[in-house]
């Protein structure tokens, strides 16, 4: 079903947009081998990428599931723990963890964070976090509407730098209502 006043999906990312009325559902499914960060040589780095933008308006995103595998080509790195979000902004900088990246709250506030078992998991059952708030995320009609998937962490001693990838299509579901406020 085709909507109006749907949401752009990111490069590498197929949207599924259903639902009726204001209330809405997104499936996002971003295509594995996306890049998620490429790792600094021993050292703390978060990053991200931008996965989705809701529609103008204002919006409630009530709750957010998502399943996701991380791989690396790096024996080294195999063993690294890194958080994964979702967030309004991209994280950023040499930070370890995405409450610490320089967009702060923003890069995990409608997912997250969670703690990946390492970089080489898949995406199994082991791997799939959902995430839900008793206290829905509203974004302003005026404000922000990007949706950016995050990593951060402190990177083993590799060979220098390597790239992090999604080991599966990775999956967020996101339930979401649009409001028919304008301008708020």
């Amino acid at each position: 079903m085709g909507f109006a006043r749907a949401g752009t999906p990111g490069t590498g990312v197929t949207a599924i947009e259903s639902g009726s009325g204001t209330r809405r559902r997104t499936e996002l499914v971003v295509a594995a081998t996306h890049i998620v960060v490429t790792t600094p040589d021993t050292a703390a780095l978060a990053q991200g990428a931008l996965i989705y933008t809701f529609p103008p308006g204002q919006i409630i995103v009530h709750r957010v599931y998502g399943d996701v595998g991380l791989e690396i080509n790096d024996a080294t790195n195999v063993a690294d723990t890194p958080e994964i979000g979702l967030g309004t902004a991209v994280a950023t900088g040499a930070n370890a963890t995405l409450g610490a990246a320089a967009t702060g709250i923003e890069a995990e506030n409608l997912w997250g964070p969670h703690v990946v078992d390492g970089c080489d998991t898949g995406a199994t059952a082991a791997d799939a976090f959902q995430g839900i708030s008793s206290l829905e995320f509203i974004m302003a009609g005026a404000g922000d509407h990007t949706c950016y998937l995050n990593c951060a962490d402190t990177w083993g001693n590799g060979a220098g730098t390597a790239n992090v990838v999604l080991e599966n299509d990775a999956r967020f579901t996101i339930d979401w209502t649009i409001l028919p406020i304008e301008g708020v």
